[in-house]
């Protein structure tokens, strides 16, 4: 199978070999190339190998540009170019490039010029069909030239309908007319203005609906300020357009009905008496809810269109509480595990808006185009009314919903070409934008704080400071497709929201970053930058990180200088372009792409391309041999006068590692320069050997008209001696018209006396007839009004007596409705008794609710009591024990003291009798006075043990 640059390869060749050589063989060779590249990018195949900014694809597509446009070529081949750009076209990317860069949009008018004479043309029908997918969403000046027979030749097939041709002129004069003045005022100040009106109004009627569209739109834009547009889209009609509107938006299965119902309702919102319509208007609610049901069964170009239409009513401040409320109300509480899950979730799994709206945010934007970044712009709209809005149940759930999702945005790795790392970070930055939306609540902040991680941080942050043009600081003007300016919105959103986060890591982190030279570049962007919230946030940045120490102003203040510096000399650099372009009021200024159109070479470029090549390349190489240079002398320095010596030195080191880096990137950009020069070399030698081919064909087709106007000269000689005999009969002629012009002067006279009589006798005779018959008539009009009296007289008495039983039966009617009355007004009285209960039912079940959640908040601190309660419980149970432990012990040791003491007892009993004895046998006997008071003392002593 042949490979796809091959293929486009095959196509060039094909192509420039039929220029060269205009024959039937090469002819067909070329047809069979374009068919097998058409089915190569048939609906639903991938276009990635079809990247208007690489060389081959651009070479390609001019020249089959250059086929649709050329007027010699067989309507077969334009056919066929046609339709390979009919499946082209379903790209985005590729429709742009194709309107700004390969000028498609003149080639397409020449064809339809050239061919839209018969109304059956199938040539015109595609080509107006494919002029309507090119130039939608563009806007056209009508300076072009070609602009203006276009826009007559649309308005004649609107105005005077054909089978063919009616809606794609529609279409695109839909397209053109959106949002462009200068074709609005030619259009009105057509004379076909009041045809066009009621053409439109006609097409109102049986159609299909994208006709029905095209005509609203059509009336909105031209015909709004005349007197039928301001009745057809007066007070009491709107309503009804806004119906029909979302009818067709909700019940048609075409992407081309939806994205044109869109464009009419956010048309409509732009126009301040229609937007207070809309936001009155009774069924906008259900309306809206079933809109939000379709983003679980559309296409990514209809939901894509879906989400623009939602963030653009979002915006208007009587319509966002509604759509707020739609995407709310029919969230059902769920279980939580499901909700990591979602972006991989398949999307006829889900049925719920606000997870289909997660669900295609959380989708890649390589394979689903801009749907995650409209996916977000309403996300954040709508949590923006949730944060500042009072009602606040269950809102937790709702942002639990939408964290995993966006956690998982945020780890997408930036990888890939050019456009790939652009659309990954715009969605980055969507997906950061959402949380500093959430992070202004409290409670969402302590959310958001628990789920993020600074890892990811670090690694995005450390990925631009890496890779981003900003922070290279290059000389080089950067690609056409760069994504510096995306990076550095999705550092200052990074930043904002590390500093707003209450978490002690992410705090350190941010004090961390804020203190690096490298983050230098991307505020000093910030602060140049021509947008307005971009700089307000970059200041909001610098004022939370002026409180620490290390902040690099200065380092700053360097940056924003010099970006002031590159500036002002832009600026004196174009101002003196401007006056030198004042010497030269006639030069035409080219306005195409240097990249994507290669200029055509003279007939001397043949012997200039070589050495210009050259010098580049010498050049390059200059600048390689000094940039190598500057880095020898730069280790030199370091390795003999720089050692550190203080803290500052190291930052001396890293901003010349940095330079060292810049200079690495410099000479990878400038091979890549050699390798472009190369690629164009080539390009320029296929050019000269299409232009030596087209010499070739000029001189033939000079020789040709060479001999034709030989041939021209002598006709012209021969009519001239004819043009002489011609003036002499004339001359004779004339005499004799004057003689006859006189004559018949007079006969004109005589006519004129003989017209005037027979119109006065005429006139006589018909006042005589008209006498008799008046005459006539009058009599027998007295014949009739006799008649006519009698009748009146007696249907006068029928008449009477009709009156009379008319008033006895309102008489009875007259009681009946007095009876009715009193009724009513008893049954009135009943329901505003009923709706006074009703009410105080409300009231008593909101106070009840409000009751129920104040016991369910003490329930909870009751649990949170009962828990602590419990903790004590079990301490004191454990201290019990611990002194039961305790007084065992000391039961045990009391148990022995009183063994004791019982001895102890016995033992003073045993003594005191011993006392009684010897005191009985001194009584009778004289004793010596010491054994006594031995005996004392011994029990003393035996007591005191």
């Amino acid at each position: 199978m042949e490979t796809a640059p091959n293929l486009l390869k095959s196509v060039v060749l094909a192509e420039s070999q039929y220029r060269s050589q205009k024959i039937e063989r090469n002819l067909v060779y070329l047809q069979r190339q374009i068919d097998v590249l058409i089915s190569k990018t048939n609906r639903g195949c991938s276009l990635k190998f079809f990247n208007p900014s690489e060389v081959l694809p651009a070479e390609c597509i001019t020249s089959l540009v250059e086929l649709v446009s050329d007027p010699t070529a067989k309507s077969t081949l334009i056919l066929k170019c046609l339709l390979l750009f009919n499946n082209l076209v379903c790209d985005s990317h590729i429709r742009e490039s194709l309107h700004e860069k390969f000028s498609l949009t003149p080639a397409l008018v020449n064809v339809i010029r050239h061919n839209g004479s018969s109304n059956s043309d199938t040539l015109t029908v595609e080509a107006l069909q494919l002029l309507q997918k090119v130039t939608y969403g563009q806007r056209i000046s009508f300076q072009e030239l070609y602009m203006e027979d276009l826009v007559r030749f649309l308005l004649t097939h609107v105005c005077y309908p054909t089978t063919g041709f009616t809606q794609s002129a529609m279409g695109v004069l839909v397209n053109l007319t959106r949002d462009n003045f200068s074709v609005l005022a030619f259009i009105k100040n057509n004379e076909n203005i009041l045809d066009l009106a009621r053409t439109l109004t006609k097409l109102l009627g049986d159609q299909p609906q994208t006709m029905v569209l095209f005509s609203l739109t059509l009336l909105l834009n031209i015909c709004q300020q005349e007197k039928f547009g301001t009745k057809f889209y007066s007070d009491t009609n709107v309503p009804k357009t806004f119906q029909m509107i979302f009818n067709m938006l909700i019940d048609s299965d075409s992407t081309e009905t939806r994205r044109y119902a869109v464009d009419l309702m956010k048309d409509i919102i732009k126009v301040p008496r229609l937007n207070k319509c809309l936001a009155s208007f009774e069924y906008l609610g259900s309306c809206i809810e079933q809109t939000l049901h379709l983003l679980t069964s559309c296409s990514p170009d209809s939901v894509t269109k879906i989400f623009d239409m939602l963030t653009s009513l979002s915006q208007v401040d009587g319509i966002r509480k509604i759509v707020c409320k739609a995407m709310f109300a029919t969230f059902q509480i769920q279980d939580q595990s499901q909700f990591p899950n979602l972006a991989q979730t398949p999307l006829s799994h889900i049925a719920d808006p606000l997870l289909a709206a997660v669900h295609w945010a959380g989708q890649v934007p390589d394979t689903h185009g801009t749907a995650p970044l409209v996916a977000y712009d309403l996300l954040n709209e709508i949590y923006e009314q949730l944060v500042f809005s009072h009602d606040r149940i269950h809102h937790d759930k709702h942002v639990a919903a939408v964290l995993p999702t966006v956690l998982q945005t945020l780890k997408v790795p930036l990888d890939g070409d050019n456009p790939t790392i652009q659309r990954r970070c715009a969605v980055m930055v969507k997906s950061v934008k959402l949380l500093n939306t959430l992070c202004h609540d409290d409670s969402f902040l302590t959310l958001v704080s628990k789920h993020m991680e600074t890892g990811v941080f670090r690694k995005l942050l450390q990925f631009q400071f890496d890779h981003n043009t900003v922070s290279l600081h290059t000389s080089t003007t950067p690609p056409t497709d760069d994504w510096s300016v995306t990076g550095v919105d999705l550092v200052l959103q990074l930043l904002d929201l590390v500093g707003s986060l209450n978490n002690q890591e992410a705090e350190d982190f941010f004090m961390a970053v804020m203190q690096e030279t490298q983050v230098v570049p991307f505020l000093a962007a910030g602060l140049c930058s021509s947008h307005r919230q971009r700089v307000r946030e970059t200041m909001d940045i610098i004022a939370l990180a002026a409180k620490l120490e290390g902040f690099p102003f200065i380092i700053l203040s360097d940056v924003i200088a010099n970006h002031n510096l590159s500036r002002d000399t832009q600026l004196q650099q174009i101002s003196g372009t401007v006056q030198h372009q004042a010497f030269h009021p006639n030069r035409r200024h080219a306005l195409d792409d240097k990249e994507n159109h290669a200029p055509f070479p003279g007939p001397h470029s043949g012997r200039t391309v070589r050495p210009l090549a050259d010098s580049n390349t010498t050049q390059n190489s200059d600048m390689e041999t000094t940039s190598s240079e500057t880095i020898q002398t730069l280790i030199d320095k370091l390795n003999q006068g720089l050692a550190v010596k203080d803290s500052s030195s190291t930052e001396i080191l890293g901003v010349y590692e940095r330079s060292l880096q810049a200079m690495q990137t410099k000479e990878q950009h400038l091979q890549d320069l050699l390798e472009a020069k190369s690629l164009a070399l080539n390009q320029a030698d296929r050019m000269l050997a299409q232009y030596r081919a087209r010499k070739g064909q000029d001189d033939a087709e000079s020789n040709r008209l060479r001999s034709l106007l030989i041939q021209a000269e002598k006709k012209c000689d021969e009519l001239q001696r004819d043009t002489t005999d011609m003036v002499s009969r004339i001359d004779k002629n004339c005499k004799e018209i004057d003689e006859l012009h006189t004559e018949n002067q007079k006969l004109r006279q005589v006519a004129q006396m003989h017209q005037q009589l027979t119109a006065a006798h005429t006139e006589l005779t018909a006042s005589f007839e008209s006498l008799q018959k008046s005459h006539q008539t009058t009599r027998q009009e007295h014949q009739t009004l006799s008649e006519m009296h009698e009748m009146l007289q007696k249907h006068n008495t029928n008449l009477k007596q009709q009156y009379d039983t008319a008033m006895e039966q309102l008489t009875a009617l007259q009681e009946e409705r007095r009876k009715v009355s009193t009724q009513l007004k008893a049954a009135e009285a009943k329901l505003e008794d009923s709706k006074k209960a009703a009410l105080k039912w409300e009231y008593e079940y909101k106070r009840s609710e409000e009751e129920r959640e104040t016991m369910d908040m003490s329930i909870e601190k009751l649990r949170g009591n009962l828990s602590s309660s419990e903790a004590k419980k079990k301490q004191l149970l454990e201290q019990v024990s611990q002194l039961e432990f305790a007084c065992s012990q000391n039961e045990a040791k009391i148990s022995n003291y009183e063994v004791e003491i019982k001895e102890l007892r016995s033992e003073v009993a045993k003594h005191r009798q011993i006392a009684a004895l010897i005191n009985s046998l001194s009584s009778g006997a004289p004793v010596d006075s010491s054994i006594p008071n031995t005996s004392k003392s011994s029990n003393s002593s035996k007591m005191d043990s």
